[in-house]
């Protein structure tokens, strides 16, 4: 079993989704802008869904929100 595998069975595959979605939507500097709305569009997944994702990120300090719509990695 792969790495990627073992984060699906932890977070839920959705959730999985979300944060490699980011990760490539990132800029040079670690920058990402989209909407809670866009993110949910492109994936076809729920607010719900993303707004956790965002929020467990955050809690463990892995993202910041700068403003709506603006994120940044923290360790970049």
């Amino acid at each position: 079993m792969d790495s990627l595998e073992v984060y699906k069975q932890i977070l839920g595959e959705k959730k999985v989704s979300v944060i490699e979605f980011l990760c490539a939507k990132c800029d040079k500097n670690g920058f990402v802008t989209l909407t809670v709305s866009e993110i949910c569009v492109q994936l076809a997944l729920s607010k719900p869904t993303v707004i956790n994702t965002l929020k467990i990120l955050k809690d463990k300090n892995i993202i910041s929100r700068i403003k709506n719509g603006v994120y940044k990695f923290n360790r970049f």
